[in-house]
């Protein structure tokens, strides 16, 4: 036995033999990766477009003083809301009540001149057709007379008239309903003497206006809505619209709004057109000039709704992976939209048989582990949820086992890439 195995060749015959007997290694190729997959909602659904401005007044007025005199008297508080018709200002009137008075002693007394040129007038007129003891031409002078002093009562009358209307702006009303500002002059000042002097100004929130402006290639769709000749005021459509308001805080106004206008021409240098929504703020919760955000709907019929997440782009262009009846992933062509849904969900396209872009309903594509999804890969694909269940479903799990199976392979690609 000993010298069995000093002897080199015999040691190696035993190794072989023993090698031999052993069950022989086999490759098990590693199994086929779980990946989440949907199929596109196709359906009518109602999209936003929003564009930011600002509130306004659907009125504002200056209140300003149209005579000149002392200001006696404010009768608001500052800010509050006053109605059409209320006091606001009064000025000193004493010498606007004398001058209504001295017009009306003026208006006496043109009264009574043209009494005694019409009396005058009378008689020579009766004296000239009687006997024609007065000559024509004292008639007609009288006549003449006549007329001057009518002409004198109209006048008199006239500044009667403008005293009158001059006395009555010593009281300032609200020619509207609105919140007044704070008064801009304070009681016993001068106001009035070089030019209109601004006392408060009111705004007019009920309605509210909101000013925004959007850009042309987005409006090029209402533009028939727009007023011409056979339609001057428009065909209506747009102004059906129930427009939201959403607020800084990003609350949501409780009002609806409708269009209200739209500019006769597109600002060249930015490229949008002037817009205004009106609503009818009938709690006065908005104020001018606060900044929001104006929410249009718009229906798209058989909208294609996918996961956003679910869309890869590189140079060929935009695409999603499709897992077809044999389980092989396969690329697939899309065009995405500008519009966006509620949940992160986009609408592309529809499916187009002339290209073979876009999706059909029946189509399932993947939205989870996309890391493992590589085209002309054998794949187990696991339903995720719908397009329009709100998002896409979570990355799954991969097994231990599963993933130590997939490291030798995945070691040549990152040398590949390196």
């Amino acid at each position: 036995m000993k010298n069995r195995l000093s002897n080199p060749f015999a040691v190696l015959i035993a190794i072989a033999a023993s090698t031999g007997c052993a069950k022989k290694n086999e490759f098990v190729p590693p199994p086929p990766p779980e990946v989440g997959v949907q199929t596109p909602k196709i359906e009518t659904t109602t999209v936003y477009s929003e564009y930011s401005g600002r509130t306004s007044g659907s009125s504002r007025v200056e209140i300003r003083a149209r005579v000149k005199g002392f200001l006696k008297d404010t009768h608001f508080d500052a800010g509050q809301f006053v109605e059409k018709g209320q006091l606001l200002f009064t000025i000193e009137p004493e010498q606007f009540e004398a001058a209504v008075e001295t017009a009306k002693g003026n208006l006496a007394k043109a009264q009574a001149d043209l009494e005694i040129a019409t009396t005058n007038w009378q008689k020579l007129k009766k004296a000239f057709e009687a006997s024609g003891a007065v000559s024509e031409i004292d008639v007609l002078s009288a006549e003449a007379e006549k007329k001057a002093a009518a002409a004198g009562v109209d006048i008199a009358k006239a500044s009667l008239d403008n005293a009158e209307r001059d006395l009555g702006y010593t009281e300032i009303h609200a020619p509207v309903s609105g919140r007044a500002s704070n008064a801009q002059v304070d009681q016993g000042n001068l106001v009035g003497a070089a030019d209109p002097t601004l006392l408060t100004d009111i705004v007019t929130v009920r309605p509210i206006y909101f000013n925004f402006e959007a850009n042309e290639r987005e409006v090029l769709r209402y533009l028939g809505d727009m007023p011409n000749a056979e339609n001057p005021t428009g065909s209506g459509k747009a102004k059906e619209l129930d427009l939201e308001l959403v607020l800084a805080d990003d609350t949501l106004f409780e009002e609806t709004g409708r269009f209200d206008f739209a500019d006769n021409s597109v600002d060249p240098n930015s490229g949008t057109l002037r817009l205004r929504a009106a609503f009818e703020n009938q709690k006065g919760l908005l104020a001018d000039g606060l900044f929001a955000r104006i929410r249009i709907p718009e229906q798209i019929e058989n909208a294609v709704l996918v996961p956003a997440l679910a869309i890869q782009r590189d140079l060929g262009g935009s695409f999603v992976l499709v897992v077809n009846e044999s389980n092989m992933v396969e690329r697939r062509t899309v065009v995405p939209t500008t519009l966006e849904v509620g949940g992160g969900n986009k609408i592309i396209q529809p499916f187009a048989e002339s290209t073979g872009s876009g999706l059909q309903a029946s189509d399932r594509f993947v939205v989870s582990n996309l890391q493992r999804a590589r085209e002309g890969l054998k794949v187990r694909p696991v339903e995720s949820g719908g397009a329009g269940s709100g998002s896409a479903a979570p990355e799954l799990a991969v097994p231990a086992a599963e993933k130590a199976s997939e490291e030798p392979a995945a070691k040549p690609a990152k040398a590949k890439a390196e």
